[in-house]
């Protein structure tokens, strides 16, 4: 296996690390460790939430230079867990060249699991509605708009909808669902229901994330991520508020 071919699989790991939602401090340290286990040199990485570059000087002197853009991300943290253990062993040498490729697919073939995220959907809605105040049919009534969000967001995410538009749709749906309960009288707290079920939408792992990237002197990447959340913020006010006022929720 010559240098570029274990380049081509360096970047694909680090593709995938970005792609899962990786911080970007880990994504530039395993890619710097993975060239220095294979005994690279003059190693430079910059990256940000959808794309990074590499470059540095193969083992005949040549310098070398890659990019990669990651247009979707979405958070897999079971990936995530086995790529930081296929990195590790590639920066200590514990694997062999010819296997890391095999490693690669098999964290590639690994599914979500599904009916666990559908189940997280609905029971953390339910329990965020009544640690917010609600009562037993506001519980039931959140965990059955978990339900509903859930296969919506699906929906969208196979249409390729980005994450703001797709924010927006989800809180006007939700709140238009919790003030119709209310209107129709099966509920009798919609606000709990808007706010448990609205946790669902919160972009708290952006956040953090960028967060801390800015202590990190990530301030790029950090800003970014911050831009981003912000965003989706706003759009789950406007979603909540054009609703309410259409339908005069209280």
């Amino acid at each position: 296996m010559n240098d570029l071919e274990i380049l081509d699989l360096i970047n694909e790991i680090g593709y995938l690390l970005l792609k899962h939602g990786a911080e970007i401090y880990r994504v530039e340290e395993s890619l710097k460790r993975m060239c220095q286990g294979f005994g690279f040199e003059n190693i430079e990485i910059f990256a940000i939430p959808s794309y990074y570059t590499i470059s540095l000087t193969l083992h005949d002197g040549t310098p070398y230079q890659s990019s990669k853009r990651s247009r979707v991300n979405h958070f897999h943290l079971d990936h995530l867990y086995e790529l930081n253990c296929l990195v590790r062993k590639i920066s200590n040498q514990e694997i062999k060249k010819e296997d890391i490729q095999k490693e690669i697919k098999k964290i590639k073939s690994q599914p979500l699991n599904l009916h666990l995220i559908l189940i997280g959907y609905i029971v953390s809605s339910a329990m965020f509605c009544i640690f917010f105040g609600g009562g037993i049919m506001e519980m039931i009534v959140s965990g059955g708009i978990g339900f509903i969000l859930y296969y919506f967001i699906y929906l969208m995410e196979r249409l390729n909808i980005n994450s703001i538009v797709r924010t927006l749709l989800s809180s006007i749906v939700l709140s238009t669902i919790a003030i119709l309960c209310h209107k129709m009288h099966i509920i009798a707290n919609q606000q709990s229901i808007i706010t448990g079920t609205l946790m669902l939408l919160v972009p708290g792992i952006a956040i953090t994330n960028s967060l801390r990237d800015i202590i990190g002197g990530d301030y790029v990447s950090g800003l970014s991520r911050m831009i981003e959340a912000i965003l989706v913020a706003v759009s789950i006010a406007i979603g909540v508020g054009i609703m309410m006022m259409i339908l005069g929720g209280a």
